[in-house]
């Protein structure tokens, strides 16, 4: 969390102080971002100034550039970006979205490094109930869930963080600690040295 990062990052997308949901990945069907641009234009009705901002870049971009020409300006593309403007993003987002779902083939993200992230950055996260989102997100906790390839369901979900300020700072703070506690780097070794003792000759 850095409000110096929200007001630059903000300031150069030109946006400014309008609600912002962030996501990113591949541009890719297991995402799921073809759902959060048909969620953005569920929400313009009743959120006019709303942003949806997707950084990545993939198979997909051409049929999401054409859905999100027909969200009238409120889905924005950025194309690939580094690790760390993804994250200064997440910081800068009101909301986070990771929209994943299973593609034709049955194919599913585990747990998304992007969900871990935005969790990270204290920024709500609403994600599907998918892989191993469950894993990192308890619902009304540290996050919201939602059914995959529902964007009427992603939209409420969506719009209660946006209009509940607090709920929402509440999810983003519980979700920090999650990560900290249970994602952070001394916990990922803690998690080794058990495998280790596993396998190691006694």
């Amino acid at each position: 969390p850095d409000a110096h990062v929200r007001d630059e990052v903000r300031g150069a997308l030109g946006i400014g102080e309008a609600p912002m949901v962030f996501s990113a990945g591949r541009l890719v069907r297991k995402k799921g971002f073809e759902y959060l641009i048909d969620a953005a234009r569920t929400l313009a009705p009743s959120i006019p100034s709303l942003r949806i901002v997707i950084a990545g870049d993939g198979d997909l971009r051409d049929e999401l550039a054409a859905r999100a020409r027909d969200s009238s300006g409120f889905v924005v593309l950025l194309g690939n970006r580094s690790q760390d403007d993804v994250a200064r993003l997440a910081a800068a987002a009101d909301v986070v979205a990771v929209p994943s779902v299973h593609d034709e083939a049955g194919n599913v993200d585990g747990l998304p490094n992007f969900a871990l992230e935005a969790l990270a950055t204290a920024t709500p996260v609403v994600a599907t109930r998918v892989g191993g989102l469950p894993q990192a997100i308890e619902d009304g906790t540290t996050g919201r869930l939602v059914p995959e390839q529902d964007a009427a369901a992603l939209a409420r979900a969506l719009q209660d963080l946006l209009q509940d300020r607090a709920s929402a700072r509440r999810l983003g703070l519980a979700a920090r600690a999650k990560v900290e506690r249970d994602f952070g780097w001394a916990r990922v070794a803690e998690r080794f040295e058990a495998a280790y003792d596993r396998v190691s000759p006694v």
